[in-house]
């Protein structure tokens, strides 16, 4: 009986990690104030430091990621069947005639400091594009023209770090946002090789909105190395995301961190952070960021997402800066996503047997935020199987209408083209259009980048980009030499207009010598406009419903109706416009967005009759069926059809599901064996048209035996084919004379 008793206690103590975190806050571990501040001169004045090559304590120039994190994908269980939300087509192969323009493409910054990977991130606001990569930075206006040259990372820090145990430190995974909000820069990175054996944080803001001003320097002290850090913007902080390492080497487990946003902005050198300890069953969480013209509703918390087998879990942090001993972090939701799986993934490139990694165990940066008013948006993405080893990029879009968040939306883009797609980044504009911007490469491609899109209110289906997939870099080369690629990606968008996204990732220039590139996409071009009518020609009083074709994703329509009720629309596809009197009528569509408009008149495109009668035409799915077997039939009749009356002859015939002789479209069982005529008559405003088909359908099945007179047809007309195994015809009928 004590045995039992202690084998009990046991298993309850291993699940309280897992499920009690969902009724158990996390408190601080540690509050923290800056161990060094100051404020820097402005950063057009100091000279830059050429980028090059530094000597580094680890091996052959590999930027840390350490990837001892406890791996949940390891056990994961096979994929029974295909991704069931695989987009395996480009959405021009389906009928979209939407795809990106590419506003502007320009280099960004080169592998100059001789290290992999770049971790590639840049911002932009209403003046300037700031990218910062390892192990350099450099500032264009958004004309793509270079306000400051690349320069090494320590130039931003040059001067507060002298004295310092992370004197020239420049160590990698850099942050760069642009604070819409406060019209401020954050620019961040760590610092790992010092002279105390501690760890460190640096993060800069600028003390006005030009990047090559002056800024605001704070170093904030870690006891493990603070790996992979992750930023994102919420009212009430800047929060953060690391995972931790014992002496830079064994797992130590996820943490969050709140750096109090209103004193850093402020310059206070005193500003304080706030530290999370997440334990070793978490990491590679991701911080909410907000873009967008409305704020998080007030007192709302922030929310960070990790990655799980099958699952996002979502977090809250609840910051209290006056009693920061009552900030708590609460796992709240464990939403099921669709099955994917992050095993077994081979992204090959031509002409070498080296692999690029993925970090599919893992989300990618950014979770970005959104609030609608009626309904709050974060968007995010990671890299999956999507078959035979191929990458594809899994994105979801998570809403909350006040209940809590769901997944909205989610699929996996990898056209079956034979590439590989990862490493991606996603952002939503204003308009509620969704980019997506990735890394492509494959057995016949080389690493290249492209982007691909979903407009708003998902036309082609929630969780399909309907936007078509556009390169923004064709590569030329191979990656050889390692594998690391990424480790990140970021899409951002413009303040300015809310409509315009800004990628930078890598692609590859051979060997170690990648490269990077910042484009500007606009979903929305200058519209052509262009439209269909259902049918043109209609019965007096009857009605025409007409279909928007224009490209360039307009957002305004307004139609005009010559002889029409009503006259006008500013709907994007008019129903029901309604034609009293005889005649030929125009239709004009000028469509238009932000960046201009178009027309397209149709002159006499509606043709009003008081005498056109229904052209009648209709389909069954069976012409020969067995007894009992539902055939349907399919009205296909022209000319605004209003009324049916459906007789079979002979009448013994049963309608189904709801359908009777006067439905459009009937479903019918045929009591008897036989031949049935089937007579279809049909109403429009000007009266009816009937037609009849004789044998239509031959229920019983087919007639198992004939003679074959060969005098007619017979072979055809009853339903007998010639089938033999190896294709190879042992008779045929031919038409002769006499």
């Amino acid at each position: 009986m004590k045995n039992r008793y202690v084998v009990l206690t046991t298993i309850i103590l291993l699940l309280l990690p897992v499920y009690g975190l969902f009724s158990q806050a996390i408190h601080p571990s540690k509050i923290m104030k800056p161990i060094h501040f100051d404020v820097s001169k402005n950063l057009r004045d100091v000279k830059p430091i050429p980028p090059g090559v530094r000597e580094r304590s680890w091996k052959n120039n590999l930027i840390k990621n350490h990837l001892g994190i406890p791996d949940e994908f390891k056990n994961e269980p096979a994929m029974s069947g295909p991704d069931p939300v695989l987009q395996d087509f480009n959405a021009s192969a389906r009928g979209s005639r939407s795809e990106p323009n590419i506003n502007l493409s320009f280099p960004g910054i080169d592998n100059l400091n001789g290290v992999a990977p770049p971790d590639t991130d840049g911002d932009v606001s209403s003046d300037y594009y700031f990218q910062m990569i390892n192990l350099s930075f450099a500032i264009w206006d958004k004309d793509g023209n270079q306000v400051m040259e690349p320069a090494d990372n320590q130039t931003l820090w040059e001067g507060f770090d002298n004295g310092q145990p992370f004197d020239n430190a420049n160590d990698g995974d850099p942050i760069v946002l642009y604070d819409e909000y406060a019209d401020r820069w954050l620019a961040s990175q760590f610092a790992v090789n010092t002279t105390n054996n501690k760890f460190y944080e640096l993060v800069a803001i600028s003390t006005t909105s030009d990047p090559t001003g002056s800024w605001y320097r704070y170093a904030f002290e870690f006891d493990n190395m603070p790996d992979y850090p992750k930023f994102g913007i919420w009212p009430d902080g800047y929060y953060f995301s690391v995972n931790q390492f014992v002496n830079g080497q064994s797992w130590a487990g996820g943490g969050i961190c709140v750096v109090d946003r209103d004193a850093m902005i402020n310059g206070d050198s005193s500003a304080a952070m706030i530290f999370f300890n997440m334990g070793y069953n978490y990491g590679s969480l991701l911080p909410a960021d907000v873009d967008g013209a409305t704020l998080p509703p007030d007192g709302a918390p922030s929310y960070f997402v990790n990655l799980g087998s099958n699952k996002l879990r979502i977090w809250e942090v609840a910051v209290d800066w006056d009693t920061t001993s009552n900030s708590t972090v609460t796992l709240t939701d464990q939403l099921t996503t669709e099955p994917f799986s992050t095993s077994n993934i081979n992204v090959v490139q031509p002409g070498t047997s080296q692999r690029l990694g993925t970090l599919a165990g893992r989300l990618m940066y950014r979770l970005q935020y959104r609030n609608f008013g009626d309904y709050q948006v974060m968007v995010t993405n990671h890299t999956v199987n999507a078959g035979g080893g191929r990458a594809g990029v899994r994105w979801y879009e998570l809403r909350n209408t006040g209940s809590g968040w769901s997944i909205y939306q989610q699929g996996t883009y990898a056209p079956n083209d034979g590439d590989g797609r990862w490493m991606a980044s996603v952002a939503m504009n204003d308009n509620g259009d969704i980019a997506v911007g990735y890394s492509v490469s494959g057995p016949s491609t080389y690493p290249s980048i492209r982007i691909a899109g979903q407009t708003t209110g998902a036309p082609m289906g929630l969780g399909v980009l309907d936007i078509d997939e556009t390169t923004i870099v064709e590569g030329t080369k191979s990656q050889t030499g390692v594998n690391r690629w990424g480790d990140y990606a970021m899409m951002s968008v413009d303040p300015s207009d809310g409509q315009t996204f800004w990628f930078t990732t890598e692609y590859s220039n051979g060997g170690w010598n990648w490269k990077t590139q910042i484009a500007s996409v606009s979903f929305a071009a200058q519209p052509v406009a262009d439209f269909t009518a259902y049918e043109t020609i209609i019965p007096t009083g009857g009605t025409a419903d007409f279909t928007d074709q224009t490209t360039g994703i307009p957002d305004q329509w307004q139609w005009s109706f010559e002889g029409a009720v009503p006259d006008t629309s500013s709907e994007k596809n008019p129903q029901d416009i309604k034609y009293d009197t005889e005649g030929t009528y125009s239709v004009q569509l000028i469509a238009s967005n932000l960046l201009g408009a178009d027309t397209m008149l149709k002159h006499d495109y509606i043709t009003v009759s008081s005498t056109i009668l229904p052209d009648i035409d209709f389909t069954e799915d069976k012409n020969y069926d067995c007894l009992g077997d539902t055939v349907a039939f399919t009205d296909l009749t022209k000319y605004s059809p209003i009324q049916w009356n459906w007789v079979f002859n002979p009448s013994t015939v049963t309608f189904i599901n709801g359908t009777d002789q006067t439905s459009e479209n009937p479903q019918v069982v045929f009591d008897a064996s036989g031949s049935y005529d089937v007579t279809l008559t049909v109403w429009n405003l000007n009266g009816s048209s009937t037609l009849t088909r004789k044998g239509a359908v031959n229920p019983g099945g087919y007639q198992p035996y004939y003679k074959e007179t060969f005098e007619d047809d017979g072979f055809r007309t009853m339903g007998w084919s010639v089938e033999n195994p190896d294709d190879d015809v042992t008779w045929e009928l031919f038409q002769t004379g006499g």
